[in-house]
């Protein structure tokens, strides 16, 4: 299964984890797992890259993907609560492959 947790304080959402694998299908054919992957990644890039978000970042070849923010912006919690609903809607269709916690 693949988990994504996502850490929230007063300030806002501080970033999210996200490890594990679907095993939904063999690798190169797993759906849940390309999708998680696709939108963690590129929220990921979009921050860093794009919103000049400081981050510390931290991936693997294993489905391993940490990002941390430094601060918070309008912007970052606009993109992270959008990943949030789109990987819920994931975890809707295939809730044995997928698991999406927010914590305080």
């Amino acid at each position: 299964m693949i988990s994504v947790l996502f850490h929230r304080n007063r300030s806002g959402f501080r970033g999210f984890k996200v490890s594990g694998h679907s095993g939904y299908a063999d690798r190169g054919n797993d759906i849940v797992c390309a999708s998680v992957s696709a939108l963690t990644i590129h929220t990921a890039e979009i921050l860093v890259s794009d919103l000049d978000v400081e981050a510390h970042v931290e991936q693997d070849e294993e489905g391993y993907l940490s990002v941390e923010l430094m601060h918070t912006s309008a912007l970052s919690e606009m993109m992270i609560k959008a990943l949030i609903r789109s990987l819920q809607s994931i975890e809707e269709e295939y809730s044995d492959y997928l698991k999406v916690e927010v914590k305080e």
